[in-house]
């Protein structure tokens, strides 16, 4: 039996996904080039970096990808069909990454460890950013150096670049930018598992619909503890919504580690069927489809906001410690950014008051509602006006008003 070992569908381990003899498979895809994508850390980086797999096809057309990780992070990469080799860093890979050789190595990550692995993997060309004897993260090729001058310069990349993530990182890797999307791939089994949830999450003990589901991404990172609301903050932003927005459902969202927070939520509006506690402990792809499930989300920059991207959800998405400036909504949300002179500022600690996340304004997170939904069709121009009244008559004076794909800035200029 003859077998095409070129091909970039054929492992050697087991049959591809057409499942037939090599000899005339009409599937044969001959590599012309290998190309290694190493991106590790930050898990919402990680599926950022996922934009750069269109603009790769588009460079080497017949290219073979592998992309390299963490393990943490290979939920964030499963079924991707553009991917074709999914390697964890992990002992028992390790003679694997040693073995292996590409033509071309893509390197995203700028941090020792992740430097090392890039001036140890073999590849005839590297981009992006790898390290030096001395442990010094060092740009691999001339394009790679505004992302560098942007990583070592405050002012930089706090009031001067207007570059998302997505365009630095594509630019980097000297390829071409052309807005290309995070990839995300659910299941066709976590497709079905998404509509039951939504059904479940629609529905009503007397038998009627809720009109929409807004999604509250509850938490962050633990290394940024200050790109979550507190408790109390959460608790007045989900009582706003269902005032404001009567016939909206509000699912929280979270993980494992918010558990207690989402519990204390819940608690405050006990009696309310509009308020649903979605499980926390049920993994990431699990996490994954119970946002899949909401209409919209509201997030601080995390992890919950980049799935939400790739999911191609309209996102509310408020900034304290971060830049807004790069991230990328894909004119499918609203950005606020908080009151406060000292954001962006990129610490885990802070002794400064007031804190960031205090000083984002629920009215502009209720306008900003309202725009989302009106732009999506589920509230009609008069029934916006309604809600403003309603809401602002009792509770408010004065609110921002958001367009689709507009910033709100407590401060002109650093929007």
């Amino acid at each position: 039996m003859g077998y095409r070992f070129d091909c970039r569908h054929f492992t050697g381990y087991k049959p591809c996904a057409w499942k037939r003899p090599c000899d005339g498979c009409p599937h044969y895809s001959p590599v012309a080039k290998r190309i290694a994508v190493l991106s590790l850390e930050a898990l919402g980086a990680v599926l950022r970096s996922t934009c750069l797999l269109p603009a790769i096809r588009r460079e080497w057309h017949d290219c073979h990808i592998t992309w390299i990780t963490y393990p943490n992070a290979k939920a964030l990469l499963e079924n991707n069909q553009l991917i074709d080799r999914l390697v964890t860093v992990d002992a028992s890979t390790n003679a694997v990454l040693d073995h292996l050789k590409f033509d071309v190595l893509l390197a995203v990550d700028k941090s020792i460890e992740a430097g090392a692995l890039a001036e140890r993997i073999q590849a005839q060309e590297k981009r992006g950013f790898g390290l030096d004897s001395n442990g010094v993260i060092r740009p691999l090729n001339e394009e790679a150096d505004y992302q560098y001058d942007v990583g070592l310069s405050d002012e930089l990349k706090f009031f001067i670049n207007q570059k998302p993530e997505t365009q630095q990182i594509t630019e980097t890797m000297a390829l071409k930018w052309s807005r290309d999307p995070y990839i995300l791939n659910l299941r066709e089994a976590e497709v079905a598992e998404v509509a039951s949830r939504r059904a479940t999450l629609l529905g009503r003990p007397d038998g009627t619909r809720w009109r929409a589901i807004i999604g509250y991404n509850t938490g962050c990172s633990l290394l940024y503890p200050y790109k979550k609301f507190t408790v109390e903050r959460s608790i007045e932003i989900i009582r706003m919504w269902r005032e404001a927005f009567p016939d909206c459902a509000v699912a929280l969202l979270g993980g494992r580690e918010d558990t207690e927070r989402q519990a204390l939520m819940k608690e405050a509006f006990a009696t309310d069927e509009g308020v649903i506690n979605t499980p926390t402990t049920g993994g990431l792809r699990s996490g994954m489809l119970w946002m899949d499930a909401a209409d919209m989300v509201l997030s601080g920059c995390s992890l919950g906001m980049h799935i939400a991207i790739a999911l191609k959800k309209p996102v509310i998405a408020w900034f304290g410690v971060s830049c807004a400036q790069e991230v990328d909504l894909y004119d499918r949300g609203v950005k606020i950014q908080a009151s406060v002179g000292c954001s962006p500022c990129w610490k885990k600690s802070c002794t400064n008051e007031p804190k960031c996340f205090n000083e984002v304004p629920v009215a502009s997170i209720r306008a900003a509602t309202a725009d989302v939904l009106s732009g999506h069709v589920w509230y009609s121009a008069s029934s916006r006006a309604s809600v403003d009244r309603n809401f602002y008559g009792s509770h408010l004076r004065g609110h921002h008003s958001l367009g689709r794909g507009a910033s709100a800035s407590g401060h002109p200029g650093r929007g």
